[in-house]
């Protein structure tokens, strides 16, 4: 396998607060590889939005502290002077942010957001810049691009708009897509349509995506591989295919389980997670999912947060009790 365009080492995220610090993410590490498709899942809180926020250098120091290390084609990026910075989001790694609505300027035209990356990236000016957005708005599916392109934001659909942030973060073609909750606050039709649209542009520009997401649902379409996050830590990392087939953690388990499955031969009840996410200000000490866990001791996983351990080829999982191990 190639070189990774993105390694992630160790990467925390730490926010003070009137209570205490607050650890966000804690201790996360993976790699991506061009065209490869990473989907990074689980529950609201998790700590997913922060990673990538951290990654792309988009946390105000202070209130965040961020440790470890991410290298781009080998460069690090913690610790990165701003001017650096401008250098590389867009053009380099480019994000679509979760909510269209707040994310796009409502007082500016979609083409003069669309512009404004290209003139400060690729040197394209007036006309240039103009057509190239036309261009953008057209690959992403929205209809008569000519007309919509002076078009606001708040004249568009909610899909549409959705649309409008991928073109923004494929103007400069990127070697990495960040695409966090892209579909979030879709319908479902509007949801296969964007997934499909990612798809179809990364196997035609060889991009490498970061897909964060809490729909497992999407997830089985679109990933190569996934990682499954809780408390701020990785609980599982596996290939779709295997993760789907054979979970290991008791938390993938319940959120595979909390997925209607029709003509399944499961209960007609979903399965539920009792309790709530943990309070980043007070981890409890052993394992963050400890509390909720059906197969949790109390001696190994209150006292110590377990490591990641190899169980088949590539696919790993931070368990004192996986489910491949069997339960009493």
């Amino acid at each position: 396998m190639s070189e990774p365009i993105l390694q992630v080492r160790d990467l925390g995220v730490r926010f003070g607060t009137k209570r205490g610090a607050a650890e966000v993410v804690n201790g996360i590490s993976y790699d991506l590889h061009r065209g490869e498709t990473l989907a990074i899942v689980g529950e609201s809180g998790s700590g997913k939005s922060v990673g990538v926020l951290a990654l792309m250098g988009l946390l105000a120091q202070p209130p965040a502290s961020v440790s470890g290390s991410v290298r781009y084609h080998g460069n690090e990026l913690v610790g990165l002077a701003s001017k650096k910075w401008r250098g590389i989001r867009g053009m380099g790694i480019a994000m679509i942010f979760q909510d269209p609505m707040t994310s796009l300027n409502p007082v500016r035209t979609v083409g003069y957001q669309l512009a404004e990356p290209m003139e400060l990236h690729l040197d394209l000016k007036g006309g240039a810049a103009r057509q190239r957005a036309v261009e953008l708005l057209d690959l992403v599916g929205i209809p008569s691009p000519e007309a919509r392109i002076d078009d606001y934001p708040h004249q568009l659909s909610g899909g549409m708009r959705q649309r409008v942030m991928i073109a923004m973060g494929l103007a400069c073609d990127p070697d990495v897509l960040i695409a966090d909750e892209a579909t979030t606050a879709l319908d479902v039709t509007t949801q296969a349509q964007i997934t499909e649209l990612v798809a179809g542009l990364q196997e035609r520009l060889g991009m490498a995506v970061i897909w964060i997401t809490h729909d497992l649902g999407v997830v089985a379409s679109i990933a190569d591989r996934v990682h499954v996050m809780y408390g701020g830590r990785f609980m599982e990392q596996a290939s779709v295919d295997e993760l789907y087939a054979a979970p290991q953690h008791p938390y993938t388990e319940g959120l595979l389980g909390s997925l209607p499955m029709p003509g399944s031969d499961r209960p007609d009840r979903l399965v539920t997670i009792p309790g709530l996410p943990p309070d980043p200000v007070t981890m409890p000490p052993g394992c963050p999912f400890a509390p909720r866990c059906g197969y949790a001791d109390n001696t190994q996983c209150t006292a110590a947060m377990p490591e990641m351990a190899l169980m088949a080829e590539r696919h790993e999982a931070a368990c004192y009790h996986p489910i491949g191990a069997g339960h009493e």
